[in-house]
């Protein structure tokens, strides 16, 4: 079936030429406009290019969707990348990106797209054809890459995962469609039995094993790594094999603490999990206040709050997850590190009394210092729980962090928050620069730049307010000791050159210069923006 490639467009497609038209200097600002975050393994649906609510906006792609089996296979990185962006200079584009009927959405080229950005040329597309569905494309996609890779068992058995969640989403959204469907009617876009849950999976499953080429026993261990998102990379890179990937796994688990058992006299309320589970945990005796910070490891705040406790990131130096896998830790956090909602903390900002003659630094409070509020695993209710609770008590300067700042985006923000973005690796920046540059409306837009883990390059900072500069400290994960580094002196000295260049206040943590006396580190704080209806 070679059809597809009867129907070249030429150079550029007409959504490409729109959208450049639309954005000439900043043709990835178009990423987040939508406010959608950025989730590799996000899941949505396409039938002919139409797009689904949950449908996702990649950063290196400009215009076009990405296919979710497309999105599922690694990226070529590093010197095979370079080879192909040099070929292109060279050549050009030989072989034309593949688009869906509508021109929306790439099903094969993505490295092509990515490598013809790099060379400054101008990519070329051909489409499928209109009549095509949801299998037909499945299809195309995996044969046009999986077997045209050489992808070994481990990343195969992560596209079969995205595979198999695909087609019994498929299945699901066809039985919804069709729920008068008599028995004994056959239609060949049709599974056989919809009515049984379990039947679909089973065929979603077989269908995907089958289309990728791998093993039953590789999918399982692939959902087992899943749950360890740190680990699961490395595989999809093809960094690490997946029975290795499986072992760690599972004695990270065997290391988590088990959830505490509650004291049958206790008064118990049942807390949730991200993913629904629910959790009973002891009704606490007092009303629900802030916590005051200790130490220097949260140096710029004398309040913490964590309405959500648990973060799916699997950053190997997490002081959070050291604090939260304690032995001692149990009664506080009885699932350990998994993403917990505690309702019964929303009252916080209205229990907590702003202290008589209230320093600027009084009335800072770091929301969710045991969580990313906004990770990818959060679900939106609880995120419109925490930002209510800041809206009915503007009294508080309320600082927010994540690694996922597209997420801001599409959300009601407190005026109060000093809303804050973690950035501990290169790729994280332009996603950082992106976000920040559509952010408007609130009291401080922040940058934290802890631990300094390699020399960050940023294109510009005066989409900042403030830069927040530290080193990593010595923790101990349930996999053992991972001890403090201290980043270059020449790291932390651009980055503050380039800072004052824009104009942003820098505070340098402590952690940074701890020999006796030491150089007086800078200690800056921003001004935050405040609007007529909150006292200074």
């Amino acid at each position: 079936m070679k059809s597809w490639q009867e129907r070249p467009l030429g150079r550029r497609s007409r959504n490409h030429d729109l959208a450049v038209a639309r954005a000439k200097e900043s043709r990835r600002d178009l990423l987040y406009a939508s406010g959608v975050q950025q989730d590799p393994s996000a899941l949505f649906l396409f039938a002919n290019g139409r797009k689904e609510p949950n449908m996702t906006v990649h950063e290196d792609y400009g215009p076009y969707q990405v296919h979710p089996l497309a999105d599922a296979l690694p990226l070529i990185e590093g010197e095979e990348f370079d080879q192909l962006v040099a070929d292109v200079r060279a050549h050009g584009l030989t072989h034309p990106i593949t688009l869906s009927s509508d021109e929306s959405t790439i099903l094969d080229g993505r490295n092509r797209y990515r490598a013809c950005a790099a060379a400054l040329v101008d990519p070329s597309f051909t489409t499928v054809p209109a009549a095509w569905d949801e299998n037909a494309v499945a299809y195309f996609i995996i044969g046009a890459n999986v077997l045209r890779r050489h992808l070994n068992p481990g990343q195969r058995a992560f596209v079969a995962l995205v595979a198999e969640e695909y087609f019994a989403e498929l299945a699901k959204r066809r039985q919804a469609q069709a729920p008068g469907q008599p028995r004994g009617v056959k239609q060949s876009s049709v599974p056989a039995d919809l009515r049984s849950a379990d039947r679909r999976q089973r065929e979603s499953s077989e269908q995907a094993a089958k289309l990728t080429g791998a093993s039953g026993r590789g999918v399982q261990q692939a959902k087992a790594v899943s749950k360890s998102p740190d680990l699961a990379e490395q595989v999809k890179a093809g960094k690490l094999s997946l029975d290795n990937a499986h072992t760690q796994h599972q004695q990270r688990e065997k290391a988590a603490p088990k959830p505490a058992p509650v004291k049958p006299s206790a008064t118990t309320l049942t807390l949730r999990t991200s993913d629904g589970t629910a959790v009973e945990y002891p009704q606490p005796k007092a009303k629900a206040k802030f916590n005051r910070t200790e130490g220097e490891g949260i140096s710029w705040a004398d309040w913490s709050w964590n309405p959500v406790t648990g973060c799916l990131h699997g950053c190997n130096y997490c002081y959070a997850r050291e604090i939260a896998t304690r032995e001692r830790s149990r009664d506080t956090y009885p699932v350990g590190f998994t993403p917990l909602f505690h309702h019964e903390r929303l009252d916080a900002p209205k229990n907590t009394p702003v202290p008589a003659g209230a320093s600027e630094s009084d009335r800072r409070v770091f929301v969710c210092s045991m969580a990313d509020l906004y990770g990818r695993w959060v679900p939106d209710e609880w995120i419109s729980q925490v930002h209510q609770a800041c809206i009915d008590s503007p009294q508080w300067d309320y600082l927010m962090l994540t690694k996922f700042p597209a997420r801001y985006l599409k959300l009601d923000l407190p005026p109060t928050a000093w809303l804050g973005t973690s950035v501990d690796k290169q790729d994280r920046v332009r996603i950082a620069e992106t976000a920040f540059r559509q952010i408007d409306g609130v009291a401080v837009k922040w940058l934290s730049l802890e631990p300094l883990l390699a020399p960050l390059e940023f294109s510009d900072l005066s989409m900042f307010d403030w830069i927040v500069i530290g080193s990593q400290t010595q923790t101990v994960q349930p996999t053992g000791v991972v001890p403090a580094s201290a980043p270059p002196f020449e790291w932390v000295a651009r980055l503050w050159a380039q800072a004052r260049e824009a104009g942003c206040r820098v505070h340098m943590k402590p952690n940074l210069g701890r020999s006796s006396p030491g150089m007086a580190l800078p200690d800056e704080y921003p001004v935050p923006r405040r609007s007529s209806g909150v006292k200074p």
